[in-house]
């Protein structure tokens, strides 16, 4: 982490598809963001959305999500697609049948054309 970094935390009533949203549009630029509310929320589909735990940090040049729950884990296909449409995805055993699933979004730099 750095001194940019912000570090978000779910509101005691928002459900983990709110608090994405929210995190996604309080950023500057969060159209190259959406796509990590879409993985999200398929995630949460592949969980039945049972209770999960879920937290962001986002800077100037990337947005980090992390989702932990327990039980069943998610399909490995399904993670395979998230990592083939976001910079990096980790999704790891933590022990005792919890599961923890990262997913990091790189913010781009400001593109400049020559017209």
């Amino acid at each position: 982490m750095t001194d940019n970094d912000k570090i978000y935390r779910p509101d005691d009533d928002e459900d983990v598809m709110e608090f994405v949203r929210r995190v996604i549009a309080e950023q500057p630029d969060p159209e190259p963001l959406r796509i990590v509310g879409q993985l999200i929320e398929i995630a949460m589909g592949e969980l039945k959305w049972r209770p999960c735990q879920v937290s962001a940090v986002v800077s100037d040049k990337r947005m980090k999500l992390t989702l932990r729950h327990e039980g069943k884990p998610i399909d490995e296909r399904m993670v395979l697609l998230m990592g083939d449409h976001t910079d990096r995805v980790n999704y790891t055993s933590g022990g005792d049948n919890a599961w923890q699933l990262t997913i990091r979004r790189d913010i781009p730099p400001l593109f400049v054309s020559r017209r």
